[in-house]
This record gives structure tokens, sequence and C-alpha cells, in this order.
């Protein structure tokens, strides 16, 4: 469903406003286009209190909204995501679960889930739900409910059970049912319950399902040997299914059992020649059993050919010396003076509490992130009557001046007053900072966090941009587990993932921006991004490179320049570049790990 947005509205409306729209909208009885808004209002926070409110008092006027949401060709998923919430609000949940269903299999990263912890109080009986439609419904949704954290997947996962176990008492022979249940079990770890529910449904229908149902609840229990007879079983009740055969070589992985897991990766292999978990996975437990230089050998080469494998990354890359690239593999952390003492401060642990002042000379001014992150960890300390202080002298500012943009367009984070920065923009709303939370707190690795960052950004859109540049210097608190340097590290890394993805223009006006702004960390994350997003790409490689070169010149005469390193291992990374070139930044990274 396209919709014409009428004079004075935004092309992309924050949530409150296309709620503000909803709200006028409907008052005027421009139905459908009211629901359109709130639709994507509830799209961004599919929770939200006021909106649902709202939305539960039309319906429950009496008048019917049906009509206004109707199902077209290429209809926009939040329009079909708030007709199954008014199918369920008339109590037609058949039709509900089936629809909201079809929504979360197309946009898993949206929590429309947390709509069932409402429905399912509300479900009397399940005589006029089939059995087919939820089986449909809650195999669809795995993806998006392990997307879930916290108190909301526990509720989520509880309203799920609650469901299920209804429909198995409503239809005691579809085995279907109970497999899912044993599913919803095992995700709340309630081993025996699992293993009651897949016992059932292997009862039922001893198919390949029902089996790999039993060896996972025999798993959870540690009982290998039942685990992988279940496995086995599952193998011999569907022999062109490698999935099985992957499953029963992880288990014997896990436990070190190679020869085992050589032999029922090999199964696999040789039901799908050149499987890409498997042929990873066989060459690793030939290197664990034999551990000599030639099955290395095999190793080094398969990876070099297949560096997109996710299962080589995770199994071979660990025995390949020197493989982890930084800025893709992992973040390197910073090295400005200020971070040097923060660590030495950090190891020590003083007690704060009391006060105190922490002086700080730096000879040269540095990214103002690197002071913001010293910030941060005394304000660990700032709920006491009186609160450490931080006394920062700084002697000199570097030429060329990195609190100056190089171009128009260039971001501005920070104010100065002299050689001290503060943020320049206010706080950001909690839905851009909880995405960029969720993407910091994952492993890092370049391509695994492009991907992520693709998904979480379906729940932002363009109009969240100032709100990610406002990240940058505003980050979520950061867990005890984690340094302050490196939190603010990661955060801004991730704020820089979600930009890239809500640009539609390639190279990203928005890193490009930062790139031109004022010098500072995210400048790191945003040339390891538009390096990522170029290669492959010459056209998208030259422009990359020209903007390097441009870099180039904003690396001061004196003091440490904290882009450098970024820069040259993210160039490094095109393919296009001539060979003097690449010659002279290889060079140029192995005199920079050198003086490190």
């Amino acid at each position: 469903m396209e919709h014409e947005h009428t004079e004075g509205e935004h092309r992309f409306p924050s949530p409150e406003q296309d709620f503000e729209i909803y709200k006028a909208a409907r008052s005027e009885g421009d139905f459908q286009h009211a629901l359109y808004h709130l639709a994507c209002a509830l799209s961004t926070d599919p929770a939200n209190a006021e909106w649902l409110q709202s939305l539960n008092e039309w319906i429950d006027a009496g008048d019917d909204l049906l009509p206004f949401v109707p199902v077209e060709d290429n209809n926009y998923f939040a329009v079909l995501a708030v007709r199954a919430y008014i199918y369920a609000r008339v109590n037609s949940f058949n039709e509900a679960f089936g629809l909201l269903g079809q929504v979360i299999k197309v946009k898993p990263e949206v929590p429309y889930l947390v709509w069932v912890c409402e429905w399912e109080t509300r479900i009397a009986g399940v005589d006029h739900i089939e059995a087919d439609t939820i089986i449909g419904f809650v195999s669809g949704v795995m993806r998006s409910l392990d997307l879930l954290e916290g108190n909301v997947r526990h509720k989520v996962l509880a309203a799920l059970v609650s469901v299920l176990r209804k429909m198995c008492q409503a239809h005691p022979k579809a085995y279907m049912l109970f497999w899912l249940l044993s599913s919803m079990y095992r995700r709340q770890e309630d081993v025996l319950a699992a293993f009651a529910a897949a016992k059932t449904a292997y009862k039922l229908n001893k198919c390949w399902n029902t089996a790999i149902g039993m060896a996972l609840c025999f798993k959870a229990q540690g009982n290998i040997r039942k685990a992988a007879g279940f496995y086995k079983k599952a193998g011999r009740l569907d022999p062109g299914n490698e999935a099985g055969y992957l499953d029963l070589g992880d288990l014997y992985l896990e436990n070190e059992l190679y020869k085992k897991a050589l032999k029922a990766y090999n199964k696999a292999a040789d039901i799908q020649p050149g499987h890409e978990w498997a042929v990873p996975s066989i060459l690793y437990c030939e290197y664990m059993i034999k551990q000599d230089a030639e099955r290395l050998g095999k190793i080094e080469a398969y990876f070099k050919a297949n560096t997109s494998n996710g299962r080589a990354r995770e199994l071979l890359k660990p025995l390949l010396p020197g493989s982890e690239l930084p800025f893709v593999d992992y973040i390197p952390e910073p090295q400005e003076a200020s971070i040097n003492v923060l660590r030495q401060v950090a190891e020590q642990n003083p007690d704060l509490e009391s006060g105190g002042t922490i002086s700080l000379k730096i000879n040269h001014l540095e990214a103002p992130s690197a002071i913001r992150a010293m910030e941060l960890y005394l304000n660990k300390f700032g709920r006491s009557a009186n609160p450490p202080k931080l006394n920062l002298t700084i002697d000199n500012v570097p030429e060329p001046d990195p609190r100056q943009p190089i171009a128009e367009n260039g971001a501005v984070l920070w104010s100065y007053e002299g050689p001290i920065a503060q943020p320049a923009m206010p706080k950001p709303s909690g839905q851009a900072a909880d995405a960029v939370r969720r993407l910091a707190m994952t492993p890092y690795q370049i391509e695994d966090w492009y991907r992520t960052a693709g998904e979480l950004a379906q729940s932002l859109t363009p109009a969240h941009l100032p709100d990610l540049f406002a990240v940058l210097t505003h980050p979520p608190e950061p867990p005890e587990s984690v340094s302050s340097w490196r939190w603010l590290q990661r955060i801004q890394y991730a704020a820089v993932f979600l930009m890239a993805q809500l640009s539609p223009s390639k190279p990203s006006e928005a890193l490009l921006s930062l790139c031109y702004g004022q010098s500072d960390w995210p400048v790191n994350a945003a040339v390891a991004v538009l390096a990522y997003e170029a290669q492959g790409d010459p056209e998208l490689e030259k422009a990359v490179s020209e903007l390097f070169l441009q870099l180039t010149e904003r690396i001061p005469e004196e003091g440490y320049c904290f882009f450098t390193y970024a820069l040259v291992c993210s160039w490094l990374q095109l393919s296009s570049i001539d060979v003097k070139l690449w010659e002279q930044l290889e060079q140029w990274k192995n005199d920079l790990e050198q003086r490190e």
C-alpha cells in the first residue's frame, strides 16, 4: 500500500509524529490514512501502551475497521499486522494468528510477538482455531522469538506454551503441536516437560522431526549416547536429509569426539557434496585428529577460497596464525595517551566514591571521545555526595585543526570551548539507542554486524539518523563487564553500521559526513564500513579510495592520529587499488604495527 503524504507531513515521520497524524486523520474521518500511520508507529514499538489503548478503544466502540486495513498486493507489512491485531481484538484468533505469522516471517526483527501475551489471556477456547494455523504460526516465528531478550522473551514464551498446551488438548493426535510444545519447553529450559512432549510426538509419528526432537531433549539432559542414537534414527527415517548428521557431528564435536564427528560430517557431505557447514567441519576434525602441517595447509587453502563461510570463520580461522584482520574480525582498542592513563586508573580500581580528582595533562589535543570515555568511567561514581572530578590540561592543538570540519556537509558532534569538548546534540530517542545497544552487545565481525544492522534497521527510518548521530556522544550506560572506552567505541561502531543501512545512497551520505566532519573516533567505523560496502564494485572503490586520499591530508604533523591505522587497514580491503599503492599501504601498516 502506497500512502500519498499530504502537504506538511514529513516523508519519514518519527513514530510520535505518525501517532499525531493518526489522531488528526481519525478525527477528520480519513480512517485508512489514520490506520496506516498508526501501523507505522506500532511497527517501531508494538508494545506501546498509549497507541494500543487508542486502537483498542476504537475497536471496542463497535466500528468495523477491517475494510480500512485491506489485504492487497504488495501491501505494507505494518498494515497487515494491524489487521491481524484487529482480528484478535474481535476474537477471530484463527485469522489473527494466520495473518500475523505471515508478517513475522517477513519481518522477524519487529517484535509483534508481544501481542500474543495479551491474546492468550482472552482465548477462552480453541475450537475455532485450526491446528495447522498454530503449527504454521509457531514454526514461522522461531527467528523472531530468538531475537527477544529478558522478561519480554520470558512472557512471550509462556504465552506460546499456554496456547500450544490448549491446542494439544483439543487436538491430541496432532504430533506437530506436541513437537512444537517440546521446542518451547526447551527454550524455557524445562527439560522434563520438553521430554514428555517430545515423547508424545514421537509415539504419534515416528518421523525425522520427532526423532530430532527426542535427540535434542536427550542432549539437553546431557545424555550424549541416547541423543546420538536418535540422530541416527532420524537419518534412517529420512536418508536424504543431511541436517540430522550435521547435528550429530556438532554433538560429537562439542564433546571433542573428533573421529565420531568426522564420520557424521562425512555422511552429511555424501548427501550434499560441498556443504558449507560440513566441509569446514570435516577439515577441522581431520586436523584435530592428526594436527599435522598437511592438514593445516588444507585448512588455509580452503579458508582463503571461502572467506565468507561463517562456519569456516568460526572453526578454521583460529587455527591460522595472523588470520584475524583488524577492523574486519575485531576492533583494535584506542591508543590515545588519555586512554592509556584511564587503563591504569581502571586497573588500580581506586575508591572514588568519596570524591577526588584525576589530573591529566595532554601534549596534543586528542579525539574528544577519548575524554568522553574517561567521563563515562567517572560517572560510575557520580551518585556519591562528592563525585570525582577530571582536571584536564591540553598544551597544543595540532594542525590541521581536528575541531573543524573539512567540508560544509561535515558532521559537528561536539561544541568546543577552547580545547574542551561537550556534546553538540541532545540525547537520542530510546528506540534508536536501544537498536544501537543491541548491536553493540553482539560479538564483532564486520560481515555479521552489517547483516544484523540491516535487520535492526528495519524498525527504524531515515528520520532516526539524527538520533544515531546523537548516540555517538550520548551512549547508553555501559555494562559492568565492559570498560568505558571499549563500550563507547562499540556503541559508535554500531551507530555507524545502522547509519549505513538507513542511507539510500552509496557511498552513504551519513558516513561521508562523519569523515568530512570534526575528527573523532566514529571516523574509524565510517572508513571500515565504507570499504566493506565498496568491495567488488569498481566505481564505489574508486570513490572510497579518493575519500581515503583526502583523509590522509587530515593526519596531523605532530601528535598521535587515532584514525591512521583504521584508514590504512580499510584501504587495503579495496581490491582495485594499484600494486604500487598496495605496497605503500602494506609498508605503512607494518610500520604502524611495529610502533605499538
